[in-house]
């Protein structure tokens, strides 16, 4: 552990030193050239991304990383199958509202069911049938079905 250490503050301290000379070096010799300073801050860059990538090999921190990584990458997955049916009418109820032929007071047809479209929502379409019953259709029914859709008739102005 305590090599460990010893190595890091060598490894820091040559870092900062290798900086502060190639600063000095570029400032002093190309100080009458346009650019030094996007030449000073490309070798600040430089130095220490080296020493990120130095430092996270040697204490083993991209395998940390890597296994965090892998972790979440999978848990996503199990959550993605999980919920994929959600997703789905998620993705289709973002898809009607986006499509401007689909609107609040419309008429629908679905499975041979006839509605008056009064409320849009991510999830579902909520439409009033002619007997005054309320039809829940989920956004996925839209694009997987057969639906007919009748503009309401817009009166010029």
């Amino acid at each position: 552990m305590i090599d460990n250490f010893y190595v890091i503050l060598v490894s820091l301290v040559i870092s900062t030193a290798l900086l502060f000379i190639v600063r000095y070096g570029i400032n002093k010799k190309m100080k009458n050239f346009s650019g030094t300073q996007k030449l000073t801050g490309l070798v600040t860059i430089v130095i220490i991304i080296s020493e990120i990538i130095f430092l996270g090999s040697f204490l083993g921190l991209f395998e940390i990383a890597l296994e965090m990584i892998t972790s979440i990458g999978v848990g996503m997955v199990i959550f993605g199958i999980a919920l994929q049916h959600q997703l789905k009418n998620i993705a289709a109820g973002i898809g009607v509202f986006l499509n401007p032929d689909i609107n609040i007071g419309d008429s629908i047809i679905i499975q041979e069911t006839h509605g008056i479209i009064i409320e849009l929502h991510l999830t579902k379409i909520v439409a009033l049938t002619e007997d005054g019953g309320r039809l829940i259709i989920p956004c996925q029914k839209l694009a997987e079905d057969f639906v007919t859709v009748y503009n309401k008739q817009r009166k010029s102005h």
